[in-house]
This record gives structure tokens, sequence and C-alpha cells, in this order.
């Protein structure tokens, strides 16, 4: 039976949490401040968790669990962060509002928002008759503190964010011009003294045997750079 602790119960969940394997919501919006140089708030995190960008995870060790696919299975503890489900869409908006400092309480009596551990089990949390809160009770959700983010997953965000927008500055038009560009210095550089200016077939013989690229597949590119060049003129 799979615990909601996943692999690493135990002990081994609470040291995996303190190495930094989570972070919570103020850690990852310092690190995703530092690198895009402006300063975030939890608002931009709330945004990229409705743009599902990046997921969201509940925090609270100790507290007790149900499984909702696994009724016969016993109630177990929480002893790592574990995935609040954003295809719940109820429950997914009362939780980016908690990002905005606006805290979630039940939309029904004691209700919960749903969890998943990493077997993909679905859980909510539960508590003993004696430790019940009130039914519309803050406690039937997570409060700010309490929402963390993997680590690893914020650094799979940092490549979207941020590199693809630098890679998406790079349009095939601005990069078949480049090549032109190449083309033209390779051409007119390319040879020695008093020989001839070199073409296109030279060109594409040098760059493949250089790359061991196929000569084709470069002498399309090299054919499209110029017909890119030649629509601007």
């Amino acid at each position: 039976m799979a615990t909601a602790g996943g692999q690493n119960g135990g002990n081994g969940g609470d040291k995996a949490f303190h190495m930094r394997r989570w972070l919570s919501v103020q850690q990852a919006l310092n690190h995703l401040s530092a690198l895009s140089e402006e300063p975030l708030t939890s608002d931009d995190l709330a945004q990229l968790a409705e743009e599902r960008k990046i997921d969201l995870y509940w925090y609270r060790p100790g507290q007790k669990l149900r499984y909702l696919d696994r009724p016969q299975w016993p109630v177990t503890e929480l002893k790592q962060p574990l995935r609040l489900c954003p295809d719940h869409s109820n429950d997914w908006r009362a939780i980016t509002g908690i990002l905005r400092q606006r805290p979630a309480l039940p939309a029904e009596e004691n209700d919960t928002p749903v969890l998943q551990d990493a077997e993909g089990n679905l859980l909510k949390i539960t508590f003993d008759l004696n430790r019940r809160p009130e039914p519309f009770s803050g406690r039937w959700y997570p409060n700010i503190a309490e929402l963390v983010v993997k680590r690893g997953d914020l650094e799979l965000l940092e490549n979207r964010l941020f590199l693809s927008d630098e890679a998406s500055a790079l349009e095939p038009h601005l990069l078949l011009d480049v090549i032109w560009e190449l083309e033209q210095l390779a051409m007119e550089n390319g040879h020695m003294a008093g020989e001839p200016k070199h073409d296109m077939d030279w060109l594409t013989r040098q760059v493949s045997n250089r790359t061991h690229l196929d000569p084709t597949l470069l002498g399309r590119v090299f054919h499209a750079a110029e017909r890119q060049h030649d629509s601007h003129h």
C-alpha cells in the first residue's frame, strides 16, 4: 500500500523537505525575482498556477489523510508535501486565492481540497472527532505558509520562462538572414589571394566536412537563406 509520503516515508520524508527539495512560496518568489531581475509577488505565482505552469503542494506535517479511491485503506499521515489537484476548478480557485492573500473557506460543510500522492492516489484530510474544526473553518484549507513548490518544478519553470523567451526571439526568418550574412563572409574570405571567389557548392562542402552534416540538408538551408534575403529586395 502506498503511503501519503510516497516511498520516502518516516524520517526520510522530513529530511528531504529540509534538504530543500521543497521551497516555500516566499523562497520560490525570491528565486524567480532574482532570475527575472524584477520583484515578483505571490499574485504572480498565483497566475502561474492558474495557467498550470507550476504545481502547488500542501505541507502540514502530521495531518491525517484518508484515501478517496481506496476507502478500505487505513487513514495515513502526511509526512511530506502532497500535490493539490488543479483538475478540481473550485478547489484550485480557492488555492490560488490563498496565494493572493485571500484565505480559503470550504464551499460546503467540511469540504477540503483533493490531494494526490506520487502513485496517483487521491486523498483528503481528515480529523479525529475531538479535534475536528468548525464546519467552515480555514483549517480545512491550507494557509499560505503551508503551500510549497517542488524545487525541481521550479527549475523546469525557469527554462520555460526565461530561456524560451530568448530562443523565441530568434525567429526563423532572422536566423536565415544571419545564415545568409555568414555565407557571404565565408565565400568572400574563404579563398587564397588570387583565387576566384568561392561559390555555394564550395561552402557546402566546407561546412559539411567540419560538422559532418548532410551536404544536401546544408544546401537546403543555404538556399532558404538566399530566398529569404532576396525577398527583402
